[in-house]
């Protein structure tokens, strides 16, 4: 990124992404950014979605600090339109996918041996095909390397935790008299994990509230499902505890000081035991080949293979018996029980006296640790080929690539369900043992904080082991070149055709499957398919007019493919647009594109998941609840008895998604217009602005949109002939939100445009070395998302999660670069700049028509990082580097995304390069 895109290549013929056709003018049509080796190299990054996220057009995906949501892996989403809509490529060709969506890992792509990175914004199927819809990020890798590097790095924050571990070995030979050349690439990763509990900013756990005067105050939070533990039963509300307090909605706690009723200060705070770091361990390796047959023809070959282990942590199990255990009773004889909580609820609720009482019973098995997921991945890819020249000097190139990759996911913390509801069943000859008369089987004591012995849980602990394999097989050939000249230039063309088979399969563990076990999940179901397509692509670039006054240069370029999947169908991508130079030095570019998406493997085919998302049922009883919502959230199925105390449970409520064979593809529309200026008068400048514009149509998402967005639209239309009031009526006994319904449809429509600028400039100080500075950034101007046609379309431009607006989406987002060389030594100051956001609730309230909520901290402010960086050539075979990043230990905003905002504070890292 620290050089423009004129000083990223040679000035022969070539190719950038953005087209297959080599032309000597290496500015595309495509806005394309580069990220050069020297910027890596600079930023000391061991992950590169560290670097790819700096770029202005890349909103953070998952990566180190993505602990939930996240599933170990590193993606990059380029404009906010969704991983699965960015398509990254390795020397121009796939990568098979981490996962059964196909977005790639960026953790499988080697960071020593990047030469560059090239990114093309917008949709760009007509050149690569499906996933194209929001652009591209090519990985280019060396491959021409002769001798011996070996790198090793180390890195810590100031307060001596998230260490980081890197050790690259690269070696490389020319052979057969320098006809061929091997380059096998070595890697050594280690990544230490950081819990919430050590950092203040990511331990604490805030709620909006209310002070007595109704103003807006942050109060402390937590979560109702506590390690003490509670229960509820419509018919407790109103009762008083000892204390004379009565009891609501939320039930009766289990309190040190004995039971009563349940205060929001009760809370559980699990922040603590999450990671803020995820830790990995990772090796791999990559071999580079390529041969020269003769003079025309060249083989080349590229193996590539990662392990990677990663942990993920959820704090511990939040147990309910009214989602897994239906029917689910009491037994008074519990020898556990409090007697006075015995007698009470012997009083109150067992009318047939025969001591089972109809209760729900919370509570979160922290007894049992923090729920683990232990993730081990294997990447294999493997390309072979042929690339050539005619005599006409059109080349031309054959290729098979073949990918997989395999995941065992080992998950702690589980609870085996069946075993855990036996446990409250007392054998009448001995209140210890449960009823079912297996001897292994204990009575539990649920009643407070660490009453579960070793003996207990090894009844109803359980790990659950998931599995899951991607495959990828991809044949193409393809011949580019200049097809004649016109009098303006050469005309310039590219032809090929490909054919790719996706296949997939998870298989969760039987346990899941069975519905017998939870843990991370609940009720998983396999989910396994495949699909093969096959293409036909063109593109060309016709020059009209050349060397005319006023018009130094107009050309058109245009582009077509056909796709035939074996799912979806036929469709059809194109690209047209062109360029226009009335002087030398200045050049007008713009493109048309018409992309498409087809649906991956886990949207065609994946069985019912649960999930748990952050959402607020307007049944729940306050202020702000209207009359009219109260009549209807009995109609959904809250009891009469407790409506008018009625609070959902957990901040979190259990959907189920999954799924639809039926699904057709996504569309898109994208036009981009600008200019790239390179000013005679100002050596070594070139300033590019670019306008886009995105709309995708038909796109595929949960019904609805995702259950805020449902709640929402139900909200605004509370009519049970509402599609969209239909899950929220999936409920339990006592109301509450459960298992809601929000399958895959082609339901959704997405917006975004906005101008992208970059200025590159060199200059040179004489004897005191060299000057080098670049700014990269985009103000957003729409970044619209609607769940469905009769959901209004929330604009995210500026806004953050929660409200459906997901990672933070600044208007304005800059990083810049000066760097200041001499000889043997170079420093290099880094600027990233994320502009202020607001809180995404009231995006999702403007979009309804609803009242704005009244929150203590409404807005995130922009946020300023400085990274210092240096390095110095010892002599010509060593290189000594380091840098601090986060130099001013700048905390996360109260609103915090962790993929976006840095959540370790300062960290500090030296490294050392030998060559041999």
């Amino acid at each position: 990124m620290a050089q423009s895109e004129q000083e990223a290549f040679s000035v022969e013929d070539i190719v950038i992404t953005g087209s297959r056709i080599p032309r000597p003018d290496v500015v595309s049509n495509s806005p394309v950014s580069v990220v050069s080796a020297e910027e890596i190299s600079r930023s000391n990054a061991a992950e590169i979605e560290q670097v790819i996220n700096t770029l202005p057009q890349v909103v953070a995906g998952f990566g180190a600090q993505s602990n939930n949501p996240g599933n170990g892996t590193a993606t990059v989403d380029l404009r906010n339109l969704g991983a699965v809509r960015t398509l990254v490529l390795m020397n121009g060709r796939r990568i098979v996918g981490s996962t059964n969506d196909g977005v790639v890992d960026l953790n499988m792509i080697p960071p020593s041996l990047i030469q560059r990175v090239e990114v093309a914004t917008g949709g760009a199927s007509a050149v690569y095909g499906s996933d194209a819809m929001a652009g591209v990020v090519n990985f280019i890798l060396k491959d021409d390397f002769d001798g011996l590097e070996l790198g090793v790095q180390y890195g810590v924050t100031q307060h001596g935790d998230s260490g980081r571990v890197n050790i690259d070995l690269t070696a490389g030979t020319n052979f057969a008299k320098d006809r061929g050349n091997i380059v096998t690439y070595l890697n050594y990763f280690d990544r230490e994990q950081t819990l919430g509990a050590a950092r203040k900013h990511a331990s604490e756990l805030w709620a909006d509230g209310l002070d007595a005067n109704g103003n807006p105050i942050l109060v402390r939070g937590g979560n109702a499902v506590t390690p003490q533990g509670s229960i509820f039963s419509p018919a407790l509300v109103g009762l008083r505890d000892p204390h004379g307090t009565a009891i609501t909605g939320s039930g009766i706690f289990f309190a040190p000081e004995g039971w009563r009723a349940y205060k929001t200060s009760d809370g559980y705070n699990d922040r603590p035991y999450t990671n803020l770091q995820l830790p990995m361990e990772r090796v791999q390796s990559t071999t580079l080949v390529k041969y020269d047959i003769n003079d025309s023809i060249r083989a080349f070959g590229e193996i590539s293979f990662a392990r990677t282990e990663v942990n993920s942590t959820l704090g511990a199990l939040p147990m309910g018996s009214s989602g897994f255990i239906p029917g689910f009773q009491l037994d008074l004889r519990n020898p556990y029980l409090d007697p006075s909580l015995r007698n009470f609820l012997s009083q109150n609720l067992d009318a047939d006296g025969d001591n089972l009482v109809s209760v729900n019973i919370n509570r979160r098995i922290a007894e049992s640790g923090q729920r683990t997921n232990d993730q081990t991945r294997t990447f294999f890819r493997s390309v072979v080929g042929l690339e050539g020249s005619l005599s006409n000097g059109m080349k031309w190139d054959v290729y098979y690539n073949y990918g997989r990759n395999e995941l065992t996911e080992v998950q702690g913390g589980g609870l085996l369900i069946d075993n855990f509801a036996a446990m409250f069943l007392t054998n009448p000859n001995d209140p210890y043992k449960c009823a079912n008369g297996d001897p292994a089987c204990v009575v539990i004591n649920p009643f407070g904080l660490n009453s579960l012995t070793k003996e207990m849980r090894d009844y109803y602990g359980t790990p659950l082991t998931n599995r899951n394999l991607v495959e990828q097989k991809q044949f193409g050939a393809s011949i580019a070149g200049t097809l004649f000249s016109l009098p303006a230039g050469p005309v310039g063309i590219a032809l090929g055709v490909e054919h790719r088979e996706e296949r997939a399969q998870f298989n969760p563990d039987n346990l899941y499957v069975q519905g017998k076990a939870i843990s991370r999940s609940a009720g998983l179901q396999p989910t396994g398919g495949s699909y093969d397509v096959s293409e036909v692509y063109a593109e060309t670039y016709v020059p009209i007019i050349s060397g005319k006054r006023g018009i130094e240069n107009l050309a058109f370029e245009g582009g077509i493919r056909f796709s035939d999947y074996s799912t979806s169908g036929a469709v059809t991508s194109y690209k047209y647009g062109g360029e226009y130079s009335p002087i030398q030095g200045l050049k007008f570019r713009g493109l048309v594109q018409r992309a498409v998406r087809a649906p991956n493997v886990t949207e065609l085919f994946s069985g019912q998941n649960n999930n748990a998302i952050l959402a607020t049922d307007f049944c729940n009883a306050g202020p702000g609840r209207t009359t009219a919502e109260r009549d209807f959230c009995l109609r959904l199925g809250v009891p009469n008895a407790v409506i008018d105390v009625f609070q959902q449970e957990n901040t979190q409520i259990r959907t189920l998604t999954g799924g639809n064979p039926n699904l057709d593809v996504e569309t898109s529309d994208t036009w981009s217009l600008g200019f790239v200026y390179r000013p005679n008068f100002v050596e070594n400048l070139q300033l590019t602005l670019d306008y886009y514009d995105i709309k995708i149509e038909n796109a595929i998402a949960i019904f609805g949109g995702g259950l805020p967005t449902t709640i929402t639209a139900c909200r605004a239309d509370m009519s049970l002939s509402n599609p969209f009031c239909a899950p929220l009526a999936k409920r339990t006994v006592d109301g509450q939100l459960q298992d809601v319904e929000l399958l895959n449809q082609n339901i959704a429509n997405i917006t975004s445009s906005g101008v992208d600028f970059r200025i590159d400039y060199r200059h040179s100080l004489s004897n005191w070395g060299d000057l080098t500075y670049f700014i990269a950034g985009t103000y957003l101007l729409e970044n619209e998302f609607q769940g469905s046609p009769v959901v209004n379309p929330i604009d995210c431009a500026g806004y953050i999660s929660p409200g459906g607006c997901g990672s933070a989406n600044p208007e304005w987002r800059f990083t810049q670069r000066l760097t200041w060389s001499l000889d043997a030594a170079s420093v290099s100051l880094r600027h990233r700049y994320i502009g202020e956001v607001t809180d995404g609730r009231f995006a999702a309230a403007l979009a309804s028509g609803a009242n704005a909520p009244r929150l203590a901290v409404p807005k995130a402010p922009a946020v300023h990082y400085v990274d210092l960086s240096g390095q110095w050539d010892l002599n010509p075979t060593l290189t000594l580097y380091g840098g601090i990043d986060n130099l001013f230990d700048k905390d996360p905003p109260y609103l915090n995304e962790r993929q976006t905002y840095d959540a370790l504070g300062r960290r500090f890292n030296i490294g050392v390069r030998a060559r041999f």
